[in-house]
């Protein structure tokens, strides 16, 4: 006899449901007060009991199964370009409101010196136009 109306269950929703009866047998509520909560019909929270009692249906297993490995194969067949980043400005902020902008890789010695008498500076202000 062909099933009408409703797919068959994924193996994702057989794990939802599993979950879905384990909190509820976490939460210390009657099953119709925690199906009212999650907005689950009573005759569905029963029926996933009943059928989760009998086990998860191997040819579900094995639907997933073959599905990762058809993904792990797809990854494996894209092509993946080389980029390449170029290297930004360092900018320091100082508490004087100066701001001090070097290049990537300029040596800490000329670091410290720039830094150094930048915050001697007063704090600078904009004029008024």
């Amino acid at each position: 006899m062909a099933q009408t109306g409703r797919p068959a269950a994924t193996l994702d929703e057989w794990l939802d449901w599993k979950q879905r009866l384990e909190c509820q047998k976490a939460s210390g509520l009657s099953i119709s007060v925690y199906c009212l909560q999650e907005r689950v019909s009573l005759s569905s929270f029963f029926r996933w009991q009943r059928r989760l009692k009998s086990g998860v249906p191997a040819s579900l297993i094995e639907d997933e199964a073959d599905r990762q490995q058809a993904e792990s194969e797809e990854v494996d067949e894209k092509v993946f370009m080389p980029i390449s980043l170029k290297a930004s400005p360092v900018e320091i902020e100082l508490p004087n409101g100066g701001i001090v902008r070097l290049p990537l890789g300029v040596g800490q010695a000329a670091l410290v010196a720039v830094i150094e008498a930048a915050g001697t500076l007063r704090p600078w202000k904009a004029p008024k136009p």
